[in-house]
């Protein structure tokens, strides 16, 4: 693994800061903090730029709520300014993390994504005979900090942008040994890198070719199942010992049975929405039309969020993901 440098001085460029201010504003330009952002903005953006000069972290102040779709989690989203700095940190540093990540990886990549991950899995699951699938038990809240922060060290070589992703790690007020911000745009990229080292694993040393992750999901598929036996044994040994992680109990069985994977049931000839994901469905659109005749909605207003639920559901109607997959001949 190379040890990027020159990458600070590129961070706290005003074209740069530009670039990160019109990502961060996208769908939140009407929220107060926003508001009074703009309205001293070059200020604003100065200020940034000085913090980024000066070696300082990010302010560190979050907005903390809880969602309850598809599971109950509590959001740690940064104040505004901090916003602005992510993604300013991440343009310049997303693509030392795309060089290291493998293919087989999709979340939160760029080209890549659900569809992707979807058309992954629709063609491996026609092709094998088995499938195992495993899952981090509650991944972003139990990462050792220590541990990421070490990884992160092979990869970045200056003092000063290494000094900004521990402050990212670590908030100031947060003294667990434990977890990142769900919420935040680092915590996205710093997950996907971390379980990195475990997709290594399984290309490098297992050689397993069938290999799909979405974020802490992954899904192997074999012929043999002996073979994804053996692969079960090496992934939960190295996810626990080397990074400090929980697996939860693997599932290994015939593809012929059917797999949940992102959301969706696939099986060898077809793909569909599964049962959770069904339910979910059912329940949006009612409340919408609940809302339509209260008069909350407008008609527009609810085709418009229809049609953006039923968006999700496209591999499932149309029995298509992608054109194309970039997976080879076999497992």
């Amino acid at each position: 693994m190379r040890r990027e440098i020159e990458l600070w001085p590129r961070i706290g460029t005003w074209t740069n800061l530009e670039t990160a201010l019109a990502q961060a504003l996208r769908g939140k330009r009407t929220r107060g903090d926003v508001q009074a952002f703009l309205r001293r903005l070059p200020e604003s953006l100065e200020e940034l730029q000085r913090r980024l000069v000066d070696g300082r972290g990010p302010i560190g102040e979050f907005r903390t709520f809880t969602i309850h779709d598809p599971k109950e989690r509590l959001i740690s989203a940064p104040c505004f300014p901090d916003r602005v700095m992510h993604h300013a940190v991440i343009n310049v540093c997303e693509p030392v993390f795309e060089r290291w990540l493998v293919r087989q990886t999709f979340a939160c990549r760029q080209g890549l994504g659900l569809r992707a991950a979807i058309a992954e899995a629709r063609c491996w699951s026609a092709r094998c005979r088995w499938y195992l699938k495993m899952d981090v038990r509650h991944y972003f809240e139990t990462v050792p900090r220590d541990r990421l922060l070490s990884k992160v060290e092979r990869l970045f070589g200056e003092r000063e942008l290494i000094s900004w992703w521990a402050d990212v790690i670590q908030p100031p007020g947060q003294p667990a040994e434990r977890g990142m911000p769900i919420g935040a745009l680092t915590s996205q990229h710093l997950a996907n890198f971390y379980l990195g080292f475990l997709d290594r694993v399984v290309k490098e040393e297992l050689r397993i070719k069938a290999y799909t992750r979405y974020m802490d999901n992954l899904i192997l598929w074999h012929d043999d199942k002996d073979v994804l036996k053996a692969a079960r044994n090496r992934v939960v040994a190295f996810t626990t010992d080397e990074l400090g992680l929980e697996i939860k109990p693997p599932v290994l069985n015939r593809m012929s049975g059917g797999l949940d994977f992102v959301g969706f049931r696939f099986h060898p000839g077809w793909v569909g929405l599964n049962r959770r994901s069904r339910r979910r469905l059912r329940e949006k659109v009612r409340g919408l039309e609940r809302a339509w005749a209260r008069g909350s909605l407008s008609g527009r207003e609810l085709q418009d969020r229809v049609t953006a639920a039923l968006a999700f559901t496209e591999p499932a109607l149309t029995g298509r993901v992608l054109e194309q997959s970039s997976i080879g001949d076999g497992p």
